[in-house]
């Protein structure tokens, strides 16, 4: 006889419990989250002798994944995870630094262009001053 015998069943029979605990949880969660049941209508409007209108489909009211909120009662939203919102704050922090590289490389840009556009000025009146030297007659 194996002597670890009896601690495998009782490790099998809690593994078990705990499956069928939490899929009851997953269960009640599911059904208290469900659509609330509709009111009963006092009656269709075929029944009356109107012509039947097609119903308007429930998502086009609703954000897309996600179900209504009746009346009366507010959503409310559910923390988020730590992970998630430091991922977010990465993103908008990285989506800063670009905006602020970009607007220092346009501003690089534009001075070097200013320095460029200078020199050139500087060296045709450069180049003219020479010019009249050498043509200048020589005395």
């Amino acid at each position: 006889m194996d002597t670890k015998q009896p601690a495998r069943l009782t490790r099998i029979a809690s593994v078990i419990a705990a499956g069928l605990a939490g899929l009851s949880c997953a269960a009640a969660i599911a059904q208290t989250t469900a659509t609330p049941a509709t009111p009963a209508t006092p009656a269709t409007p075929a029944a009356q002798g109107m012509p039947a209108t097609p119903a308007m489909p429930a998502t086009s009211a609703t954000p897309a994944g996600g179900q209504g909120v009746p009346p009366g009662m507010t959503q409310i939203e559910p923390p988020k995870d730590p992970l998630v919102e430091r991922r977010e704050a990465r993103q908008k922090a990285a989506a800063e630094y670009k905006a602020k590289k970009k607007a220092a490389k346009g501003e690089y840009k534009e001075e070097v262009g200013a320095a460029k556009q200078e020199r050139k000025v500087e060296n045709k009146a450069a180049d003219a001053t020479a010019k009249q030297e050498m043509a200048a007659p020589k005395q």
